[in-house]
C-alpha cells in the first residue's frame, strides 16, 4: 500500500503551500478542506497508510475532535498537529491523545519535513511488525489444541516430565507434541521458540 499524506486545513493557501512543498521530497499528499470531507473520501481509517497533517480549530469537526476519535479507536497512523494557536495545555492534549508531534503556524519548511519523514518511518515500522506478528499467529493457528497447551507450559518453563505430569501425558507424548511444534512455527530451537513465540503463545485461546 503506497503511503500518503492526507493533509486536512481549513484554509487553501495553506493547503497548497504544504502540498507543494512536501511534493518536493517526493511525497504525495491528499488535501482536505473539512475533517468531514476527508472522512467521506477515505473511508475506512484502519486502511491508512503514511500520516496525517492536521489543523487542529477548523469549522465543523475540529481536529482535536478527530484526534480524540483516533485514539478511542486504536488507530496507529501517526497524527501530526498544526495549529496557529498553539498553547500549552492544547498541546498537552493533544500528546495525550496520541498525537506524533505538534507543530506551530508558521511551519518551518525543514521542520515539517523532518518531522514527516519520522512520521513516514514510523508507520512503516509498526506496518512491518504487524505484518511479521500477523505471519506468526497464522503459524500458531495450525498448532491442535492438545499441542497449544503443550507450548504453553514450554514457554512457561517447565520440562518435559513436568509438562507431562501436568496434562497426564507420557513423556514420549510430550516429546511428539514438542517435534510437532518446532516443525510447525519453523523454530529450531527452545531460546528461537521462547524469544519469537512467548508473547502470542501466551495470548492465543486454546481451540
Amino acid at each position: 500500500m503506497t503511503a500518503h499524506i492526507y493533509l486536512i486545513d481549513d484554509d487553501e493557501a495553506i493547503r497548497s503551500s504544504l502540498a507543494a512543498l512536501l511534493a518536493t521530497v517526493g511525497w504525495q499528499t491528499e488535501t482536505y478542506s473539512s475533517v468531514l470531507n476527508f472522512q467521506q473520501a477515505v473511508g475506512e481509517l484502519d486502511n491508512l497508510s503514511g500520516c496525517l497533517l492536521l489543523d487542529i480549530r477548523m469549522p465543523g469537526k475540529t481536529g482535536m475532535t478527530l484526534l480524540e476519535e483516533w485514539q478511542q479507536q486504536g488507530l496507529e497512523t501517526p497524527v501530526i498537529i498544526m495549529t496557529g494557536h498553539g498553547n500549552i495545555d492544547l498541546c498537552r492534549r493533544a500528546f495525550k491523545n496520541g498525537a506524533f508531534e505538534f507543530l506551530t503556524k508558521p511551519i518551518d519548511a525543514d521542520l515539517l519535513i523532518e518531522t514527516v519523514g519520522a512520521a513516514m518511518e514510523h508507520q512503516r515500522t509498526l506496518q512491518e511488525q504487524r505484518g511479521k506478528t500477523i505471519d506468526l499467529q497464522t503459524k500458531l493457528n495450525t498448532l491442535s489444541s492438545r499441542e497449544n497447551d503443550v507450548l504453553a507450559l514450554i514457554v512457561a518453563g517447565l520440562s518435559n516430565k513436568e509438562i507431562a505430569r501436568e496434562l497426564a501425558l507420557s513423556p514420549r507424548t510430550v516429546e511428539a507434541h514438542r517435534a510437532n511444534i518446532f516443525t510447525k512455527l519453523e523454530i529450531n530451537s527452545l531460546a528461537k521458540l521462547i524469544n519469537i513465540y512467548g508473547g502470542l503463545a501466551l495470548l492465543t485461546p486454546t481451540k
